[in-house]
C-alpha cells in the first residue's frame, strides 16, 4: 500500500488506504480481502498509516494516522498501527459525513429487517453483532449507522468487527482462527483483535435496510437475560446520546430520529452470555413479524 495505495469500497463510501508498514498492508488485505479494491479511481477519504513525521519518530517505534496528510491522533505504539487504522476510519465517518443521520450503533439484518443498537464501548455491542453475523445475520455496520433523512432506511458499513478482551476467544471458537488479525494486546481499550466480515454481507455492501427494531444491549456476565421495551420519550432520548451529528444537521437529525423511534419497537436487554444476547435477539427479531 505504498505510492497511491489502495482504493477499498465500503458500502457507499471509498478509502484510499496508504502504509509503509507491511503488517499493515498484510492486515488489510486480510481483512479487507471480500471488499472491491483497485489502485486508483475516486476516494471519499485518504488515509495513511506510518511512523510520525515529527521528532517522535526518534522516540521508541510509534505509529500514526493520517487523514489528508495531518495527523489526527497522538502517535501510538507501533504494533497498534492496525487498530489505529480502523479507529480513524471511524473518526473520518463521524467528523465528516454530513448527509446522512451517523449513529454510534452496530446493524444486523436478517429477512428484509434491520436491527439497530446503539450502545457504549464495554456494552456487548460488537461481540453480539459477531455473534449474529456468524449465525447468519447479514452485518451492515459494527460500529457507524447511517441513518437517511427519514429514518426509513439505514445503509452499511461494512467493516471488521473490533473485538476486546475476553470476546476474542468466544468468537474464535465459533468462527475460528482464519477470519482474525493477530491480538493486539495493551491497549486504551485492552487486548483487541479484528475480525473479518463474512462474505455474504461484504457482497451486499451497498443494499441499504429498513429498521424495524432499535435494542440497548447491556453486557454482564452471569446477568440473567431479561428486557423491557422502551416508550418512544426515553428510547429518543438514549438516541440522542448516541447520534454524532444531530445538532450539526440540526432540524433534519432530530426529524430522523423522531422517525426512527416512531416506526421501530425499542428495547432495552440484559444478558450475561453472548448465547443469552442473540436468543433475546432472535425472539424480538419473531415478534416483528407477527
Amino acid at each position: 500500500m505504498i505510492g497511491s495505495g489502495v482504493v477499498i469500497r465500503i458500502g457507499a463510501l471509498s478509502f484510499r488506504l496508504r502504509s509503509g508498514l507491511g503488517f499493515v498492508a498484510d492486515g488489510v488485505h486480510h481483512l479487507y480481502h471480500h471488499h472491491p479494491m483497485s489502485q486508483d479511481g475516486f476516494a471519499d477519504f485518504s488515509v495513511e498509516v506510518g511512523p510520525p513525521r515529527s521528532l517522535r519518530r526518534w522516540f521508541g517505534r510509534q505509529a500514526c494516522f493520517r487523514h489528508d496528510g495531518a495527523s489526527t491522533f497522538l502517535p501510538l505504539p507501533r504494533d497498534q498501527a492496525l487498530p489505529l487504522l480502523e479507529w480513524g476510519l471511524n473518526w473520518c465517518v463521524y467528523e465528516h459525513v454530513q448527509d446522512r443521520l451517523v449513529l454510534h450503533a452496530a446493524v444486523v439484518e436478517k429477512e428484509e429487517r434491520a436491527l439497530i443498537i446503539p450502545a457504549p464501548p464495554g456494552s456487548g455491542k460488537s461481540t453480539l453483532v459477531a455473534g449474529l453475523s456468524c449465525a447468519g445475520w447479514r452485518l451492515l455496520s459494527d460500529e457507524l449507522a447511517l441513518l437517511t433523512w427519514t429514518g426509513g432506511q439505514v445503509e452499511g458499513l461494512c467493516r471488521p468487527i473490533s473485538l476486546k478482551n475476553a470476546s476474542i476467544g468466544v468468537l474464535r471458537g465459533i468462527a475460528g482462527e482464519e477470519p482474525f488479525s493477530p491480538t493486539v494486546t495493551d491497549t486504551l481499550k485492552g487486548d483487541v483483535a479484528l475480525m473479518r466480515p463474512p462474505r455474504a454481507s461484504v457482497e451486499r455492501a451497498e443494499e441499504p435496510a429498513r429498521p424495524f427494531a432499535v435494542v440497548f444491549p447491556s453486557f454482564s456476565f452471569g446477568t440473567a437475560p431479561s428486557m423491557m421495551e422502551l416508550g418512544p420519550a426515553m428510547a429518543f432520548g438514549k438516541l440522542l446520546e448516541n447520534a454524532f451529528n444531530v445538532s450539526a444537521l440540526r432540524e433534519k437529525g432530530f426529524s430522523a430520529l423522531g422517525n426512527l423511534v416512531d416506526h421501530c419497537c425499542c428495547y432495552c436487554i440484559e444478558y450475561g452470555s453472548l448465547a443469552d444476547g442473540m436468543a433475546l435477539v432472535q425472539d424480538i427479531h419473531r415478534a416483528g413479524r407477527v
